[in-house]
């Protein structure tokens, strides 16, 4: 059967189970372990150098793909349900996706940047019998984690400011993408009228300011993740990332 490779805590690894379970492919999810399942990743990618990352998924062709896009658009090749990609709407899409991408990684740098402030978060990202046996310790290697993690994906140097003008630029314009679609008949209003990748990207962006109720995180994790002068101001897009939720994320 096809495999899922990611992390529950993950946006990226959520853009690519929602895009599996609203078109109905049948999979299974394993959760990776950083570090410890890296060498493993390495040898399934065939990337002995350089950077690896969730998610990945192992087709039951034998197909390996890399990339929450990518896998989204291996499954609107398969199963049922909305089509993610309609082709009179692929520039937009991918426009959409890139905007994502930039947003959900300086989301990341600010996120990672409040909890190394947070022994109790640090704690919450080292496996559970560690935190059980010793909570300064798991404070310890969830830091190094967290430290090893900004130093991975880069961006942190840029500042906390131009993070967070990423994160309004974005927002910004996810609110003014929604302004601009057709009021839907029923249901929640989409990005372009109808329900796309576009939309299930996009809401990804919210888990920084306010992460859904759906997201597996411990309370202090869920602590970091969240930004309350953020979620005030766009209290709006919350509420429409929900209601997404509710309509179209129901496995």
């Amino acid at each position: 059967m096809t495999e899922l490779l990611g992390l529950v805590f993950s946006p990226w690894t959520e853009k690519a189970r929602w895009a599996l379970d609203v078109r109905g492919v049948p999979y299974t999810f394993r959760h990776y372990q950083p570090l410890v399942g890296e060498p493993a990743l390495r040898v399934k990618l065939r990337r002995l150098t350089g950077r690896v990352s969730v998610p990945v998924l192992t087709a039951d062709d034998g197909r390996v793909l890399a990339d929450s896009a990518d896998i989204a658009r291996w499954a609107d090749g398969r199963g049922a349900g909305p089509t993610l990609f309609p082709a009179e709407h692929e520039a937009e899409i991918a426009r959409l996706i890139d905007l994502s991408e930039r947003a959900l990684a300086a989301g990341r740098a600010r996120a990672l940047s409040r909890m190394l402030a947070d022994d109790e978060a640090l704690a919450e990202m080292a496996p559970r019998p560690i935190r059980r046996a010793h909570v300064a310790l798991a404070a310890r290697l969830g830091g190094l984690g967290v430290r090893r993690t900004l130093r991975k994906y880069g961006g942190h140097e840029d500042g906390a400011e131009a993070h967070l003008r990423t994160m309004l630029a974005a927002l910004d314009e996810l609110r003014a993408t929604l302004a601009r679609s057709s009021p839907p008949g029923d249901g929640p209003r989409t990005l372009l009228g109808r329900f796309t990748f576009a939309d299930i990207a996009m809401s990804q962006v919210l888990v920084n300011v306010a992460p859904p109720a759906a997201l597996k995180l411990g309370a202090a994790s869920r602590r970091s993740f969240s930004d309350p002068d953020l979620r005030d101001r766009y209290a709006d897009l919350i509420a429409w990332r929900d209601e997404l939720y509710r309509a179209f994320r129901t496995s």
